[in-house]
């Protein structure tokens, strides 16, 4: 019978016993949605795209799960014409790279939403080492992030004596109070991050410190700013919803581009070497579509050790604003930064007087102080990713070695 024959009778028993026949848009959109998440257990965790261990299909369903509670939060809940930003990763909902040194906040936008009129986002510096407004466009509304269309970090926003901020939103810049970012038809969402090197606890832990700022950061519809909603989905408004739901599961799943010619230079595909460090950029082209940021050189690679070994990581830290590595599973989700150390701000490195750092990737502590360490969880396998905000100079390629335990 197959998972396909198992989900027709599911539904053909629960349609009967609970709402019967009748057909509705959102019935078709609700069942699409079911057939997603089964299609991503059946195409993107199979042997052909290389998700064989039982611990990686595991890590496959839970990755479907996050996704599909990211989606629901943006894509069934919110309203362009109406946006809030919201977290756009916890530590119990992670997805395309999440950084435990970092806040993310997410919003979908729509000029059209706006009567042309555009939004104005406000808000106020928290202290962040790094701050920074990012407007993306994509294919479509659930497309969620693949091109800039522009940015402005902190050093470009016009804060006042408070350390509050306004940024106007449009297409054209018509003047006014604050700063001004292009917003044109192509802008699906918009992304804020907040970056802060503490030597202690990762940021991403901090409830309080999330709450503020979310608190803070707030977008007003310039086209609608006392509009209030109805509060009804109506059956084609929820469908529409659903399937947005639908789209943005598959583009972070059977949708994504697993082609390593497609990858970015900086990503080494080669065990245990980590590509250059370099600037992110959009070019126009395939190469760098996604969400990354303009101000951030990245570097990363791929571990592979047994048991018995460690993966040495040794290099200098550049200039820059700020500057962290954290460790991923094959999904692009950290690993357990809750209780483990699976991630190093510069803060917590243990960089000598040039700014060195010497660091293991193992399951095992090493029990010379002098190294820093990353928990690998006992993993064979795993993705180890470098951020350098806003580096001033030149990057050196981190060098690594294999080390027996």
């Amino acid at each position: 019978m197959g998972w396909q024959g198992v989900m027709n009778i599911v539904r053909e028993n629960s349609a009967e016993r609970m709402l019967g026949r009748k057909k509705t848009q959102s019935r078709v959109s609700y069942l699409s949605l079911l057939d997603t998440l089964a299609e991503v257990d059946e195409v993107y965790l199979s042997p052909g795209k290389g998700v064989v261990t039982e611990g990686d299909i595991a890590e496959g369903h839970r990755l479907a799960w996050h996704l599909a509670g990211i989606g629901m939060r943006f894509f069934l809940e919110q309203d362009p014409s109406r946006p809030r930003l919201e977290r756009l990763v916890t530590p119990s909902l992670k997805m395309m790279g999440d950084n435990p040194d970092a806040l993310y906040y997410f919003a979908g936008l729509n000029l059209s939403s706006t009567r042309g009129e555009g939004y104005t986002l406000t808000g106020t510096y928290q202290g962040e080492t790094y701050m920074s407004v990012t407007l993306y466009a994509a294919d479509s509304p659930a497309g969620f992030a693949q091109r800039v269309v522009s940015e402005m970090n902190l050093s470009a926003m016009k804060l006042r004596k408070d350390n509050s901020f306004a940024i106007r939103l449009t297409k054209t810049d018509t003047g006014g109070l604050g700063s001004w970012m292009m917003l044109n038809e192509a802008v699906t969402c918009i992304v804020t991050r907040h970056y802060f090197e503490n030597p202690g606890e990762s940021v991403a832990l901090d409830g309080v410190l999330a709450a503020r700022i979310e608190s803070n950061f707030i977008i007003t519809n310039n086209g609608k700013p006392n509009d209030i909603p109805t509060g009804l989905l109506d059956d084609h408004e929820m469908a529409r919803r659903l399937d947005l739901v639908s789209e943005f599961i598959r583009a972070h799943s059977t949708g994504r581009n697993q082609d390593p010619t497609k990858a970015p230079p900086w990503f080494s595909f080669t065990p245990n070497v980590i590509g250059q460090p370099a600037l992110w950029s959009n070019p126009g082209n395939d190469e760098n579509r996604g969400m990354g940021a303009p101000d951030i050189a990245y570097g990363a690679g791929y571990f592979k050790l047994n048991p018995k070994e460690a993966l040495e990581i040794t290099g200098m830290v550049p200039e820059c604003a700020f500057g962290n590595v954290v460790l991923w599973n094959r999904y692009l989700q950290s690993l357990d930064y809750r209780h483990r150390r699976t991630s190093l701000n510069r803060k917590q490195m243990n960089l000598d007087e040039f700014g060195r750092y010497r660091i293991w990737v193992s399951a095992q502590k090493p029990t010379n102080p002098d190294i820093d360490w990353l928990d690998s969880e006992g993993r064979e396998s795993g993705i180890i990713f470098w951020r350098f905000v806003l580096p001033t100079g030149p990057i050196d390629q981190p060098k690594t070695r294999i080390v027996l335990l």
